[in-house]
């Protein structure tokens, strides 16, 4: 090999090695930049997070702090409305004391559930008894259809008499619709069985002074007894069954929906409605005989929506006694309205 040749050998070496070093230094120069563009996205992303973090923390801090504001609020008015119901109770026994009669009230305000319960006694009920059945039969609803579909042969005119038996059971008292209603809990359209039935689902659903066990007269049917007495309920049941009607907690949410109708169309409004501020919404079911007059009511007030159930005997008449619930009805209005 002759010089010239080794000196092209030698540039040609060297020209690759000047490559090699340039590849080698771009190569350091883009890991570099790598390296450094990811420290910076790191730190940003980091201060990112961070601000993420204490934007979530003040804003955990800040709807705890609403909390708190609205729990002390809570807890004021709470204690207001505790005050309230202690005074609503003394004027109620004050006012009741003067009345003829025995008397047993019970008063619930829905806002907090206050209540007041005065002579809780058991008493008989005539027509206000009829709140229970019409729970219980919606509660066995799907059996009394399905007796009522076979008595009836079909569902359509089964579920037409059924719900007739309903309003005027509820709208307009009748006696003949309350002892059809016992009987259809039972296949075989017995009065003692259905009333069994009925008293089953009062046991269960906790209300332990009410009681059916006889028809209701004047009515077309005969006058039957299950031989344990006669029947029977409390104020105190009444308002708690008004009570799961008013939140929906009765059967189901539409079923208490249901019943509210009911009770909304109530025909006889001559006692406690007659005591509340005109154009007032209430939903209620009177009792009455020559010897008791009753009513239990779900009153939604101006501010707050309560339940008043009023069950008396022995009064000096159907006049007096009217007045009593008007004058005692009012006072409860305007002490939980201001």
């Amino acid at each position: 090999m002759d010089a010239k040749e080794r000196r092209r050998l030698l540039r040609k070496r060297a020209v690759r090695r000047q490559l090699g070093l340039m590849v080698a230094a771009l190569f350091v120069i883009g890991l570099s930049i790598y390296f450094v563009s990811s420290i910076t996205s790191a730190r940003a992303e980091a201060k990112e997070e961070k601000a993420k973090k204490e934007a979530q923390i003040a804003k955990e801090e800040a709807k705890e702090a609403a909390v708190k504001v609205r729990q002390k609020e809570h807890k004021k008015e709470a204690e207001e409305r505790k005050a309230l119901t202690k005074k609503l109770q003394t004027e109620t026994e004050n006012m009741v004391s003067g009345f003829a009669g025995d008397w047993s009230v019970y008063i619930q305000e829905m806002d907090y559930g206050n209540e007041i319960v005065l002579n809780n006694e058991p008493m008989y009920p005539a027509s206000l008894v009829k709140l229970f059945v019409m729970a219980a039969t919606y509660e066995n609803l799907d059996e009394v259809m399905e007796n009522q579909t076979k008595y009836y042969k079909g569902e359509k005119k089964a579920w037409s008499e059924t719900k007739k038996l309903l309003e005027e059971m509820i709208e307009v008292s009748d006696n003949e619709a309350y002892n059809e209603l016992i009987k259809v809990q039972s296949s075989d359209r017995s009065f003692v069985k259905g009333a069994a039935k009925i008293n089953e689902y009062l046991k269960e659903n906790g209300y332990e002074d009410t009681g059916i066990h006889t028809t209701l007269h004047p009515a077309y049917s005969k006058s039957e007894k299950d031989g344990k007495g006669d029947n029977v309920t409390t104020v105190k049941d009444c308002g708690k069954l008004l009570e799961k009607i008013y939140t929906g907690n009765c059967v189901s949410h539409e079923k208490s929906g249901s019943m509210l109708h009911l009770l909304l169309n109530q025909e006889n409004t001559i006692k406690i409605p007659q005591g509340l501020p005109e154009g007032t919404k209430v939903a209620n079911k009177t009792g009455e005989t020559s010897e008791v007059q009753h009513d239990a009511a779900i009153v939604y007030g101006e501010n707050t929506d309560f339940i008043l159930c009023i069950m008396t005997k022995n009064t000096n008449g159907a006049e007096e006694v009217y007045g009593d619930i008007h004058e005692l009805t009012k006072m409860v209005y305007d002490t939980l309205n201001p």
